[in-house]
């Protein structure tokens, strides 16, 4: 390490820590150590036997080769095609048809309608169909929250010209890609006219589009089963691809429920009665305006006020009014706002923190104290966009492969039906799944899932994963270094890890292994007792 160092320029040496060099001349024959603990702490969240093992990436690729898509609203069979393919659908229409490009607007946990049609407001759209009735939204209007509706953006209308130009290709292009952003990978086509030769929706829908919605797929990449980046378009938009979702509980932000609100009832970074903030004179409208007293413990309030508190006045306007003993604020006199309450509050706060994708120590802290970890409602726990599922194998979403033990799924893997048309790409694929799932098989770890979390391995199932990992890699001539490898193991599977180990010494390497197991001894070439001597 340190000769490697030394071969580095004198800049580069500047920002790496320097070596003592040894008390020796000079040693050769030395290979290349790769030391495998029993590491049992693991950092990142979105760590899994998947991400550890890279098997996930093989499964993603498989979905992205052979999955079948499905509609959105009636999970009937649907083909993926690239927009070049959609465009050249439309352009066999006669001459003078008009088709309409739409693209489904999908609702997440915590959204209310008017938020989701200024979002679709602000991505430059102005019409939309809801329940199949065209709204323009450039006008103000209300859905009703308690409804569910289909909504889908309109993207566009496309006549069809024969003599069309390469510009208006380009521009059509474009718009059913930021269609498929809109759509999470969906958009349907509607025939609106009719051109010189009808064309029923039938035949136009026929080895295309679902029959009865006119959706249609994008092309399927890997990275839509990617859960590790936030920011993607593939993790879950609540829970951001952690599969847990913080909420804030009610008796975690009044501890204390003898005190009053202006004794300090609620935690303090929560809501704090200060005559001069926002947060008091808020609180003194509010005790105003609902005819209570904020020296009233907390635990006699009545239900309605304490309802009110936690959850917001649901539209109604409080009159600010400015506490006698305030010295500041009084240019809010007489104004007229809302009040949200507390917990949306701090939902709001906490979704804003986990999308900036930053991690701040104080924080986290006030985090866990008045909020408590549930499983995600969007994804349930699954980590990706519900549209994520609409792809399946074998009627299994990559979800569900992710479930199977070890042993099971490697049976599935070998039986998953394979379109003939794409048979080379996917069974190769599948070939090297199987293959590494079999070296984990070998060493005893048969029980374990892919979607199992790292944090949850022990540290000698953790040291064994690593250790398939590295035969599965085929390097040659390098020297390992294991502590234990057959700690937790149980006794009938000692023999495999054995085997392993002994492979793991057939491609070329040395192994170094520390090890009390007489099993594991008796296999040994060499063995070096350690003790404290005489």
């Amino acid at each position: 390490q340190r000769r490697f160092l030394e071969s580095l320029s004198a800049y580069s040496r500047k920002f790496v820590t320097q070596l003592k060099k040894p008390h020796v001349d000079f040693v050769t024959g030395l290979s290349p150590v790769i030391s495998i603990e029993q590491k049992t702490t693991v950092a990142n969240p979105r760590s899994t036997v998947g991400t550890m093992t890279d098997i996930s990436d093989y499964l993603r690729m498989l979905f992205a080769t052979v999955g079948v898509a499905h509609c959105p609203y009636c999970q009937c069979e649907v083909p993926t095609r690239s927009p070049h393919q959609m465009l050249e659908r439309m352009l066999s229409l006669p001459e003078g048809a008009e088709v309409e490009i739409r693209a489904p607007v999908f609702k997440y946990y915590g959204e209310d309608w008017a938020y989701l049609l200024d979002d679709v407001r602000t991505k430059g759209y102005r019409h939309v169909v809801i329940d199949g009735r065209h709204q323009d939204i450039s006008t103000e209007f209300t859905l009703d929250e308690e409804n569910d509706y289909q909504i889908e953006a309109v993207v566009d209308r496309f006549v069809v010209r024969h003599d069309r130009t390469n510009r208006m290709d380009k521009q059509i292009l474009a718009a059913l890609d930021f269609g498929l952003l809109i759509g999470e990978g969906f958009l349907s086509f509607h025939i609106v006219a009719q051109g010189e030769k009808a064309v029923s929706t039938e035949t136009f829908y026929r080895d295309f589009a679902c029959p009865d919605h006119g959706t249609v797929m994008g092309e399927v990449e890997p990275h839509y089963y990617s859960f590790n980046l936030p920011s993607a378009s593939s993790s879950c938009p609540t829970c951001l691809g952690l599969g847990n979702y913080r909420q804030v509980h009610p008796n975690l932000l009044v501890p204390d429920k003898s005190r009053s609100i202006r004794d300090g009832a609620f935690l303090e970074a929560a809501l704090r009665y200060d005559k001069n903030s926002w947060d008091g004179r808020m609180l003194y409208s509010l005790a105003q305006h609902y005819n209570f007293s904020l020296d009233t413990p907390f635990a006699e309030l009545p239900d309605a006020v304490v309802n009110m508190l936690l959850y917001g006045a649901k539209g109604q306007k409080i009159k600010i009014v400015i506490p006698p003993d305030a010295t500041q604020g009084h240019r809010h006199a007489g104004s007229e706002v809302g009040f949200g309450g507390v917990i949306p509050r701090i939902e709001r706060h906490y979704r804003q923190y986990r999308k900036g994708g930053t991690f701040n120590h104080w924080m986290e802290e006030y985090l866990k104290k008045v909020m408590v970890e549930y499983t995600c409602p969007d994804c349930g726990g699954k980590r990706l966009k519900r549209q994520r599922f609409l792809v399946t194998i074998g009627e299994r979403t990559i979800h569900d492969y992710g479930e199977l033990p070890f042993e099971e799924l490697i049976d599935v893997l070998k039986e998953a039906p394979i379109p003939p048309r794409k048979a080379a790409a996917g069974q190769q694929i599948v070939n090297e799944l199987v293959r590494r799932l079999d070296l984990l098989l070998h060493i005893g770890l048969y029980y374990l899932t892919l979607n199992r979390p790292s944090a949850t391995l022990s540290g000698g199932e953790s040291q064994r994963i690593r250790l398939s990992t590295q035969i599965g890699s085929g390097l040659m001539g390098m020297l390992y270094v294991l502590d234990e490898p057959s700690i937790g193991l149980h006794p009938k599977d000692n023999v495999r890890m054995i085997e392993t180990l002994k492979h793991l010494r057939d491609l070329g390497n040395s192994v170094i292994v520390v090890e009390h197991d007489e099993e594991t001894i008796r296999a040994a070439d060499y063995i070096i007792e350690m003790g404290p001597g005489p």
